[in-house]
């Protein structure tokens, strides 16, 4: 199973999900937070820190404690949410580049273009994970499931206003 992760910040209302599939590409659990909007006081004293704090402190870390079905790992597109050693940013370059691996970070051929895979800060590739990666991009789309949390995200922020 893998995970999806992604924290988005629709119309100032901050909200994050967490999507987890088998290997079909089938949903196993999907959990969200609610919607945050933070006070103007809130603004002022966080400043610049306030959406790391909200995404990844309150958001990204309550998500990970409240899934069921543990995922091998999560996948994400946000450098920022790398605060875990299980979580992975995954970036479609737009062209095909050669094939590296450099510190925390691999690039890999997908298809016709390259995938960036980052690990968290101070670690180093873990190979078994990138091979994982690539098998399961080879099934399914790699990056269709992020549209599904945004997605779902969307709807929830929408129904909440009316």
């Amino acid at each position: 199973m893998i995970g999806y992760l992604s924290v988005l910040n629709i119309k100032n209302k901050h909200i994050g999900g967490i999507l987890v599939i088998n290997d079909l590409g089938i949903p196993v659990e999907f959990k969200y937070s609610e919607p945050v909007t933070p006070t103007k006081l809130q603004e002022i004293i966080y400043g610049s820190s306030l959406e790391y704090y909200l995404h990844t402190e309150i958001i990204a870390k309550g998500l990970i404690q409240k899934v069921e079905n543990r995922p091998e790992f999560i996948l994400t597109q946000d450098s920022s949410l790398l605060f875990d050693r299980n979580i992975v940013s995954v970036t479609l370059l737009p062209q095909s580049v050669p094939e590296k691996k450099e510190g925390n970070e691999a690039i890999v051929p997908l298809n016709n273009n390259s995938i960036r895979i980052t690990f968290q800060e101070n670690t180093k590739v873990e190979d078994t994970i990138v091979s994982k990666i690539i098998d399961f991009a080879s099934r399914i789309d790699l990056f269709e499931p992020f549209d599904r949390v945004e997605k779902a995200l969307e709807y929830i922020c929408d129904s909440q206003e009316k």
